[in-house]
């Protein structure tokens, strides 16, 4: 299981099954999400940044970052999207 899949199990409420290969994960995700969600996505995923870290790096403020988080999580539970990242 990779650090992205990992995240996404964490996250999404109801899995539609498998995940899709990561090439097509992260092409799906880049295309739904906006620059600002995709990338937060990722540090987090990676773990690479810690949160002060990505704030710094983005230009957020912790009450932006927080919406932002929370638009993501949103975005990644519509019935939509989670079509695109399970395979069927």
């Amino acid at each position: 299981m990779t650090p992205l899949t990992h995240l996404l199990d964490q996250h999404i409420l109801k899995p539609l099954g498998m995940y899709r290969d990561e090439a097509t994960l992260l092409s799906v995700l880049k295309r739904r999400l906006t620059k600002k969600e995709y990338k937060i996505l990722l540090a987090n995923a990676e773990e690479t940044f810690s949160r002060a870290e990505t704030q710094e790096r983005l230009s957020l403020d912790a009450d932006r970052y927080d919406l932002l988080w929370k638009t993501l999580i949103k975005k990644i539970n519509r019935d939509s999207i989670k079509r695109e990242l399970f395979s069927s």
